[in-house]
């Protein structure tokens, strides 16, 4: 059983990991300015609540904390995404 408990650790600590590896990789296209960042930002949200999802298939309950990670990861992408839509309007604002 402890080999079955350490495989599921090692499960969600890769979730976790994608977790961050994408949010970091959207953080770095805001900061480039790029053209793919509101689609980066949402990506990361998407592959973030994924992995959180899948965190509980893998016989984990709501308050387990890779979770709860992956769950803050989701909200951290949907604020660089809010992010970048404000000061998109802000310009079009100036530009009227």
């Amino acid at each position: 059983m402890v080999g079955e408990k350490n495989t599921k650790l090692l499960e969600k600590t890769l979730l976790l990991e994608e977790c961050m590896n994408a949010y970091k990789y959207a953080v770095e296209t805001v900061q480039k300015n790029s053209l793919l960042m509101d689609e980066m930002a949402a990506s990361c949200a998407e592959v973030c609540r994924e992995a959180a999802e899948e965190c509980l298939t893998l016989g984990e309950r709501e308050n387990d904390r890779v979770y709860l990670m992956c769950l803050e990861y989701v909200r951290l992408c949907e604020e660089l995404e809010s992010s970048q839509r404000f000061p998109q309007q802000k310009d079009m604002k100036k530009s009227v």
